[in-house]
């Protein structure tokens, strides 16, 4: 009988997973069992957890983090057929307790981005809710991937997240980037189609949105993915690359590629957490043999995250 466990690497490659709750949803869509059944084998191993908690564990609304629910997570790493420590290790620290919650009222843009009026009026050019739709999701899981040309500008930016409805009727997302000098464009690449795109040529600030391929309500999630890049020799040199989140998030990973014939000499992030608030430091990152250096976080907090670099 052909081998049927599959590791992580796979699963995400065939199935286009992210964090723990998209993992565990692919895994058992694959394995092709139902929740009621599951749950059935967990008990007949000593690990009571109902369909309705599985339920909740894939759409991302709670994760397992006491002592018999993590027990049970090892097993459906058996159940399902998975590689051992393929779920687990994307669980990372337990949430911390009290300061933040999921649904936590998000940081106003100014907390986040400077000269934040022209900000909310080149959103607002989108439409009466753009600033709503703006703050209508909470961003699970952010996978950022910046490239950098040999003339040290950025060129191509690529972003997939795992987002989740804070209210019902949500069917877009926004995207806002600042690129000083260039001119940005965006593409859909998965899950969503771009929508109308305004620019502020004063301030630089180019914000697009991107519809969902369905409408969400509360407690829904999605994966989607788009690309934003800039026209060659638009850009000016660039030493550091920033993501902002409003409401705090599962995970966040911010990649840093370069090209071959410029690659920094040293390479550090830093995260702050309101614009106004010091910044402070994360400490070195390391770019490797490909070129590249990345920042990977769990459960960050709402804030700025970054990585900065010293080209000479």
């Amino acid at each position: 009988m052909p081998e049927k466990r599959r590791s992580l690497s796979e699963i995400e490659r065939n199935f286009h997973t992210g964090p723990f709750s998209e993992t565990l949803r692919t895994a058992i869509a694959n394995s092709g069992l139902s929740l009621h059944r599951i749950s059935r084998k967990l008990a007949e191993r000593g690990a009571n957890v109902s369909p309705a908690a599985l339920s909740y564990w894939q759409r991302g609304s709670n994760r397992p983090e006491r002592a018999e629910s993590l027990r049970a997570v090892a097993l459906l790493e058996e159940i399902l057929e998975l590689t051992p420590h393929t779920l687990m290790p994307l669980l990372g620290p337990p949430r911390s307790r009290g300061r933040w919650t999921a649904s936590s009222t998000p940081l106003p843009t100014g907390a986040v981005w400077s000269r934040s009026g022209s900000l909310n009026r080149t959103l607002t050019s989108l439409g009466p809710q753009a600033l709503r739709s703006l703050w209508s999701v909470s961003t699970l899981y952010t996978h950022l991937h910046e490239r950098f040309t040999a003339d040290r500008t950025p060129h191509r930016t690529h972003v997939r997240k795992a987002v989740r409805a804070e209210e019902d009727g949500v069917d877009r997302i926004i995207a806002v980037m600042h690129n000083e000098g260039a001119a940005t464009h965006f593409e859909a690449v998965r899950a969503v189609r771009l929508g109308r795109i305004r620019t502020d040529p004063e301030t630089h600030y180019c914000v697009a949105e991107f519809i969902l391929d369905r409408v969400l309500n509360t407690g829904d999630t999605a994966t989607v993915e788009y690309v934003s890049h800039s026209a060659p020799g638009t850009s000016p040199a660039q030493q550091c690359t920033r993501h902002s989140l409003y409401r705090p998030a599962s995970a966040l990973v911010i990649e840093v590629e370069f090209a071959p014939d410029a690659i920094p000499v040293t390479c550090e992030a830093f995260y702050t957490p309101r614009r106004d608030a010091p910044e402070r430091r994360l400490g070195p990152l390391w770019i490797g043999n490909g070129n590249s250096a990345h920042l990977a976080l769990s459960d960050p907090g709402p804030g700025t995250y970054g990585v900065r670099w010293d080209w000479d």
